[in-house]
């Protein structure tokens, strides 16, 4: 097993886990729960970590990684019903629901 990524907060690594995971890259997520251990152990002891089983696809997850954290954040888009503006990535208005242009 190999480590590829040290996350700031439990939801940023099951995230990443689960973006290795669309790839049939099995993972695992150390440090869950060791949050609350935050003062009797240093903090980069308690901070969630994502290990991959296999060996030979580390390579093939920090790339991933690497690829999602350095992606452009896309501009955001007005809904063409209600006006309301939405992240790039929304498919659909978060007030209205109603379908985005891409």
């Amino acid at each position: 097993m190999k480590r590829v990524h040290i996350a700031p907060t439990l939801l940023d690594a099951q995230l990443a886990a689960d973006a290795l995971s669309s790839l049939g890259i099995v993972t695992h997520i150390f440090n869950a729960n060791a949050a609350g251990a935050l003062g009797e152990v240093p903090f980069m002891q308690a901070q969630p970590e994502v290990w991959v089983d296999d060996d030979g696809q580390e390579a093939l997850a920090r790339e991933t990684l690497a690829g999602l954290r350095d992606a452009p954040l896309r501009d955001e888009k007005a809904c063409p019903h209600c006006g309301e503006i939405n992240p790039g990535n929304f498919m659909s208005c978060w007030q209205c629901g109603s379908a985005l242009p891409d």
